[in-house]
């Protein structure tokens, strides 16, 4: 199986990286690397799961959002669903996410090995669709 990666990060300046990895540990290595993501934006895609694109985006003070479109649906993780209305701008240029969607890093690399090593859903993270953000609030895939 192989893994593509495009992620944009600002944590030291704007970098992109892009690859491919061969399994999960090379990915886990490139955006999780000592139980960290680093502030970023970007996309994966696994050739196991044709239909499916997750959307990544890590803010260090609020954790890590996971939108996923798998086979014309759409799941957007949640943690907080008071906090839905309040929107966080992850590049500092517009790109709005609300706050309650962001996870804990630990419990969002949890989601998105689980879901490119079976294309299954974590029950460890509760998922809703668009439809279930309100009109201030905001997400991206």
């Amino acid at each position: 199986m192989m893994i593509h990666y495009d992620i944009d990060t600002t944590e030291n300046g704007y970098n992109k990286i892009r690859g491919d990895a061969e399994n999960i540990d090379m990915l886990k290595r490139v955006i999780f690397n000592d139980g960290n993501f680093p502030d970023c934006v970007g996309y994966i895609k696994a050739d196991n799961l044709v239909n499916a694109v997750l959307c990544i985006c890590a803010v260090k003070e609020f954790g890590v959002y996971i939108g996923i479109s798998y086979d014309s649906r759409e799941y957007l993780s949640l943690f907080d669903s008071e906090c839905l209305n309040e929107v966080v701008d992850v590049w500092g240029d517009g790109l709005y996410v609300s706050r309650g969607l962001f996870v804990p890093a630990e419990l969002a690399w949890s989601g998105i090995e689980d879901f490119i090593a079976n294309g299954n859903l974590t029950d460890k993270i509760h998922w809703i669709s668009p439809k279930d953000i309100p009109e201030d609030g905001n997400y991206i895939l």
